[in-house]
């Protein structure tokens, strides 16, 4: 995981020629986009011109992984369970309840 944002300072003049409120704003902006992106750094994310025009290009890109990682995730229980490996063993890799993995991945239930 991430560490929390940082506000240090940048080489960078992403910030340059804002006013206060501007610079604030862009700052929580910032902020807020590196929590979508937990394999990049703070340092690395703040003031590096990655500000975007339109986070649904991020909503929408995320949310394409999501359905992937979803597919993948029933398609590994399926072959835990192809391979032997019961209910609990399954819910316990799934940090649910044995009864929440069964209702939602068992194909027959």
């Amino acid at each position: 995981m991430r560490d929390k944002p940082y506000a240090g300072p940048s080489e960078t003049n992403d910030f340059d020629n804002l006013s206060p409120d501007q610079m604030a704003k862009a700052m929580h902006e910032y902020q807020l986009l590196g929590e979508c992106f937990e394999t990049v750094t703070d340092e690395d994310m703040m003031g590096r011109g990655w500000a975007i025009d339109s986070p649904l290009i991020l909503v929408e890109g995320h949310a394409d992984n999501l359905r992937r990682a979803q597919r993948e995730l029933a398609a590994a229980v399926a072959l835990a369970r192809a391979r032997g490996n019961n209910w609990t063993e399954i819910a316990e890799a799934l940090d649910m309840t044995r009864a929440d993995a069964v209702a939602r991945y068992d194909g027959r239930a």
